[in-house]
């Protein structure tokens, strides 16, 4: 039977029932081309069905691997079936080769698994961490880029570039996939004239004077050692490169950990809180002075170290660091709800 090609848009990553009905088009992401065997249900998700019956698991479609739920929903980004990860674009194409993902370099085999360990590609080897993500400053050519949003970026644009917060808020947001990967990073930067300072004290505190004490659904500890180790790690790339090394800074780093609790605590991984304001609404709150601050967080579920290599290997991150005009810096690494949260706030 010919099929019939409509254009309708996609929204992607929002879990409901599904419904193999059409529904008016309206709210859009991404155009795509579909048959009439996809349905798209009133949440704007996407099914592709069989009669009356949506499909789950993988499904070859037009020589394009998809990924379906177990509600029939189509996924878009990082992918968990039977232990190994795949990527899907946001029209839900499974994707293979090097691709760049959020400032990260990844290497997903020709069956679209992603790769640790020793790969070679060509006739180099390059190591890949236990999240996927390339260990060392050499990268392979990449094959493709795709921003937070499973945007794919057209060549020379880079993904995690910082953003000023005089625009309206962080674009660096990850989808729920990518969160539930177990490794991912975000980073922001601003700039401001705060005129006073506000001195506290070191130790293993998450509680930060002047701020709201949060809540305690979940035990952390302070990973101490990690923090100073990403320091020493860091400095020794400042130094390398002819740049100053970055002193530590006890209010920025209980307001680091802080924000890394915060994410901990209400469930979630942005630069934005859940109330809308900024780890800056913070700083000027307790009274810190500053000229210019930046951000990076980061996560994983097995090495709290490994966060600096998630940082370093993303641009945007690796600018924060790199940045001469920061002095000063925060490092709070956290352990709660079975993962690694760790948060830098950098100051000049």
């Amino acid at each position: 039977m010919k099929k019939t090609f409509l254009k309708k848009m996609i929204s992607a990553g929002i879990i409901a029932a599904t419904m193999c009905t059409m529904a008016p088009l309206g709210v859009s992401a991404l155009e795509k081309e579909v048959s009439s065997n996809w349905k798209q249900s009133s949440d704007s998700t996407w099914s592709y069905c069989i009669g009356n019956t949506p499909v789950k698991g993988w499904k070859n479609i037009s020589n394009i691997w998809y990924y379906f739920d177990n509600n029939g929903k189509m996924k878009t980004g990082w992918i968990n079936d039977a232990g190994k990860w795949y990527y899907a674009d946001n029209t839900g194409a499974m994707q293979t080769g090097i691709l760049k993902i959020s400032g990260n370099v990844y290497c997903l085999n020709k069956s679209g698994v992603m790769q640790t360990g020793s790969v070679k590609i060509g006739n180099k080897n390059y190591q890949f961490s236990i999240n996927g993500q390339i260990l060392g400053s050499e990268l392979p050519k990449v094959d493709k880029g795709f921003d937070s949003n499973n945007n794919l970026i057209k060549p020379n644009e880079d993904s995690n570039k910082t953003e000023s917060t005089s625009n309206s808020g962080s674009t660096n947001k990850p989808t729920p996939t990518e969160t539930d990967k177990g490794s991912s990073t975000n980073s922001n930067s601003t700039v401001n004239n705060s005129t006073s300072n506000n001195v506290s004290s070191g130790g293993n505190s998450v509680t930060v004077s002047g701020l709201p004490q949060l809540s305690e659904k979940y035990s952390v500890t302070v990973q101490s050692n990690a923090e100073s180790k990403i320091l020493e790690l860091m400095n020794a790339k400042r130094t390398e490169a002819g740049l100053k090394p970055l002193s530590i800074d006890y209010t920025l780093q209980s307001v680091a950990r802080y924000k890394s609790n915060h994410m901990i605590q209400n469930g979630y991984f942005n630069h934005v809180n859940p109330d809308g304001t900024k780890w800056t609404n913070w700083l000027n709150t307790i009274g810190y002075k500053y000229n210019s601050t930046a951000e990076n967080i980061a996560y994983n579920t097995t090495d709290p170290v490994e966060l600096f290599n998630q940082w370093w290997n993303s641009q945007g991150h690796r600018e924060n660091m790199m940045n001469p005009s920061y002095t000063k810096v925060g490092i709070g690494v956290l352990l709660g709800n079975g993962k690694y949260m760790g948060t830098q706030t950098f100051a000049g």
